[in-house]
C-alpha cells in the first residue's frame, strides 16, 4: 500500500524560528510534567499523568490534519522526527501537544470541578481560542515554521483564524468527559484516559469538519463562497456540541474537589440509597403481627374500662 503524499510547496524553514519553537514548546512541555508530578505528590492523584500523555499522542493525528486542511510544515532544514500522511514532521511538535492538549485539558477539568457552570465552560473555551490564535499566527508570519496553504478562508496574518475554534475545542470537549469521568474509575480503568483527548481532537476536525472538508476536496477548484459558507459550519458545529455537554454534563453539577477524588457509581449510590431505606422501614410481613397485638391489648382492656363505668 503507498502512503499518502501531500503535494505542498516548501521553503527553507527559519532556523531562528525553529530555534525559538522548539526551546519555548519543550519548555512548555517540562512545566506541564513538572505540575504533573506536583499534583501527584500534593494531593495522590494519578489520572493527570494519563491525561497528558493521552494529549502528547494525539500529536500522532498531526499529519492527517495537515493533510486535510493544507497546513505544509517547511522542510528544508526541518529538524525532523517523522513523516505520515505526506507531512514531515518537526522535533518540536509532540512537545506542543504535551503542553496544550495535555496541560490545558487538565486545567480545564481542575477548573470545571471547582466552578461547574456555563459560564466556566466559555471562558476556558475562549481562554483556548485566544492561546491558539497567538501561537498559530506568530508560528505562520513571525517564527515562519508553517504555513497554510491552498486556497483558505478567514485568513489573518497568514491563519485561518477559523480553525482557532477547533484547537479550543479538544481540550475543552475532552476535559467536559474526563471531568465527569475521573471520580468513577478505578486501577486500570484510568487507562481509557489515554483516549479521550484524540477522540476529541478526531470528533472535532474530522466529525464537524467533514461539509467543510467535503468540500474542499470535492472539487479541483472549490467557489470559494462555498468554502468560507462550509467553514462556517467546522465553528457552527463545534458551539452546538459545547452547549449540549456544557448543559448536560456541567451545568447544575456540585462544586468538587479539583482532584477528583473517588465517587460511587451512580448505579451503586442508589442500590445503597434503597438499601438504606429498606433497613429503615418495617417489611410488609411484620405489619400485620403488629396490628394484631394492638387489637389484643385493646380486647384485653375493655373490660376494665366498662367496670370502671
Amino acid at each position: 500500500m503507498a502512503p499518502v503524499e501531500t503535494l505542498g510547496v516548501d521553503s527553507p524553514v527559519s532556523e531562528t524560528g525553529q530555534l525559538i519553537s522548539t526551546v519555548l514548546t519543550f519548555g512548555l512541555a517540562a512545566a506541564a510534567i513538572v505540575w504533573v508530578i506536583l499534583l501527584w505528590r500534593r494531593e495522590r492523584i494519578v489520572w493527570p499523568f494519563f491525561v497528558l500523555v493521552g494529549g502528547t499522542l494525539t500529536c500522532l493525528m498531526e499529519p492527517a490534519f495537515d493533510h486535510l486542511y493544507g497546513l505544509w510544515f517547511n522542510e528544508a532544514g526541518q529538524w525532523h522526527l517523522y513523516e505520515t500522511f505526506g507531512s514531515a514532521q518537526p522535533i518540536w511538535v509532540p512537545p506542543a501537544y504535551t503542553a496544550f492538549y495535555g496541560g490545558a485539558t487538565i486545567l480545564v477539568v481542575r477548573t470545571l470541578a471547582r466552578f461547574p457552570s456555563m459560564t466556566t465552560v466559555w471562558k476556558m473555551w475562549g481562554g483556548l481560542v485566544v492561546m491558539a490564535l497567538a501561537a498559530e499566527i506568530s508560528y505562520v508570519s513571525i517564527l515562519d515554521v508553517y504555513e497554510y496553504q491552498d486556497s483558505q478562508p478567514f485568513v489573518v496574518a497568514g491563519y485561518p483564524v477559523f480553525l482557532a475554534t477547533t484547537n479550543a475545542m479538544s481540550g475543552i470537549v475532552g476535559g467536559i468527559v474526563i471531568y465527569r469521568l475521573v471520580p468513577y474509575l478505578r486501577g486500570i480503568q484510568r487507562l481509557a484516559l489515554l483516549t479521550i483527548v484524540p477522540m476529541a481532537f478526531a470528533a472535532d476536525l474530522f466529525g464537524t469538519g467533514i461539509v467543510y472538508l467535503s468540500v474542499r476536496h470535492g472539487f479541483e477548484d472549490p467557489n470559494m463562497v462555498l468554502v468560507h459558507l462550509a467553514a462556517l459550519t467546522v465553528s457552527g458545529g463545534i458551539l452546538a456540541t459545547i452547549v449540549l455537554m456544557g448543559r448536560i454534563l456541567v451545568a447544575g453539577q456540585p462544586v468538587r474537589d479539583p482532584s477528583l477524588p473517588a465517587e460511587p457509581l451512580p448505579g451503586e449510590a442508589l442500590a445503597a440509597a434503597r438499601a438504606a431505606t429498606a433497613a429503615a422501614t418495617p417489611s410488609a410481613a411484620s405489619a400485620p403481627d403488629a396490628a394484631s397485638s394492638t387489637t389484643d391489648a385493646g380486647e384485653r382492656d375493655a373490660p376494665l374500662v366498662g367496670a370502671g363505668r
